[in-house]
């Protein structure tokens, strides 16, 4: 395997995060042969402080669009698959995501996650756990999964990232979700290593108000189709997460008001029912577990096939 890696960072008026960001990067003990840095649209210094970066190291590249619309999931992959598609002619076997309000906790982060794809041939996607700043101390985020890996760090084996078509932007965000769920659909393993952390500056969903992006967050799980009591554990768990209670009942009503409108999911059928399968398979893990606990197992609540 190529285990040299390009990196691709998407950034919209980041002037606050990047130059942290930049310095993550430039910390670690292997670093990508290019980093292409798309400064979509800034109107702050996000400009000026790659480009004085880019001067005094060579495998930083920035490439600017005209100032557009406001922020968006959308046009941040779309950017990143712009990207992608200006380095793919280098040679690298590694293809690297970085958002631009993050930085690696430790200096052999991206070693580590590209040994793990070289040790294994069927690892597609991997990367870390994100931490984000919890009453002073940084704090492993509610959201983090063992086999879904966050958009801001997400690492694909080459292959993978081609295979899959890159990213696919969605109305209501979730390209980081559905391009896990697209790997595994083609056969390729996904991994998070909560060994590997990465801190997270800004609040996920606090572009445009929590409360607004909690909502949306909702409206993104209904157009995935995503099962209803999967949903519902789903925002239970994350209740412990500000605004704890209230932001799992929003975002619960941005589910409900996509299904309550009578939306069909936006992936096609294929992919609707994918996430419900191993949605159910989830909730039956996660039940035998708690039975077993009780000395109950086998029988009526094996998991389904």
């Amino acid at each position: 395997m190529n285990t040299s890696f390009a990196l691709l960072t998407a950034a919209k008026n980041e002037e606050q995060y990047i130059e942290g960001t930049i310095r993550s990067v430039l910390a670690q003990d292997c670093r990508p042969v290019v980093w292409l840095i798309m400064n979509d649209g800034s109107t702050d210094r996000t400009e000026e402080i790659v480009a004085r970066y880019a001067k005094a190291h060579p495998f930083i590249e920035l490439l600017s669009v005209p100032v557009g619309g406001a922020r968006s999931f959308g046009a941040q992959y779309r950017a990143i698959n712009a990207a992608y598609e200006c380095v793919r002619h280098r040679e690298f076997g590694v293809v690297g995501v970085l958002d631009a309000d993050i930085e690696y906790a430790q200096r052999g982060y991206t070693r580590a996650i590209i040994e793990r794809l070289r040790a294994n041939p069927r690892l597609g996607l991997a990367g870390g756990y994100v931490h984000e700043r919890t009453k002073g101390a940084w704090k492993p985020r509610v959201a983090n999964s063992p086999d879904s890996v966050a958009g801001g760090i997400q690492m694909f084996r080459r292959a993978c990232f081609e295979q899959i078509g890159g990213y696919t932007p969605l109305l209501h965000g979730g390209e980081d979700w559905l391009a896990s769920i697209k790997a595994r659909m083609a056969g390729w393993d996904v991994q998070a290593y909560p060994d590997y952390p990465v801190h997270h500056f800004r609040p996920t969903s606090s572009a445009g108000g929590r409360a607004r992006g909690l909502f949306r967050l909702g409206m993104m799980d209904g157009s995935f189709g995503s099962h209803p009591l999967f949903e519902l554990m789903k925002c239970i768990r994350r209740a412990r997460e500000r605004p704890f209670v209230l932001g799992s009942i929003v975002r619960l009503a941005g589910y409900s008001w996509w299904n309550l409108s009578y939306r069909a999911p936006l992936l096609g059928s294929d992919t609707a029912n994918f996430i419900r399968r191993e949605q159910v398979r989830k909730m039956w893990q996660r039940a035998s577990t708690n039975l077993r606990m009780f000395g109950l197992s086998g029988g009526p609540w094996s998991e389904p096939k």
